[in-house]
């Protein structure tokens, strides 16, 4: 918080301070399978917005209505395994959405959880999901970064729970 009145930067209140997400994980989980990431990319939900120009008495008159709702979509990151089923059935989940399976849309749970917490804080339902993209950043042999690996989803519909 800023006190403008002094020019001098205060604290955060202490429950202001407990009350905001500081760090987190995050698991997506679909049926039984389930994957974890250690950063979000965001989640984003956005419409569009047509303007339209018409002759009024006075002259042109102006507006807006709202245009075409694009698809909500939630990117997520973490460090890629060597293997295992939390890799195995990303990779499976994408290649049915690449053929154009009706398999591939599925209600997906995302789960946010604060530092050293079990229990989620918060929860958005994914309503008709499918992994848009897969990536595997870039490497080189030799090298010792770590290899991340984004999953980019789209949806129907997200809301939280």
């Amino acid at each position: 918080m800023v006190d403008m009145t002094l020019g001098r930067q205060g604290a955060i209140d202490a429950a202001e301070r407990t009350n905001t997400l500081m760090s987190a994980t995050f698991m997506i989980k679909e049926g039984a399978n389930e994957a974890l990431f250690s950063e979000l990319g965001g989640i984003s939900s956005e419409l569009e917005q047509t303007e339209y120009m018409e002759a009024g008495l006075n002259g042109p008159m102006f507006g807006r209505f709202i245009g075409r709702a694009k698809p909500p979509t939630v990117s997520l990151k973490r460090a890629m395994a060597r293997s295992g089923v939390s890799t195995a059935w990303i990779w499976a989940w994408h290649a049915d959405a690449r053929s154009g399976k009706d398999s591939a849309y599925r209600d997906v749970m995302l789960y946010l959880y604060g530092a050293g917490s079990t229990d989620p804080v918060r929860t958005y339902g994914m309503t008709n999901a499918i992994p848009t993209k897969v990536e595997i950043a870039g490497m080189k042999a030799g090298g010792t970064e770590v290899v991340l690996q984004t999953l980019t989803m789209m949806c129907d519909a997200i809301e939280e729970i």
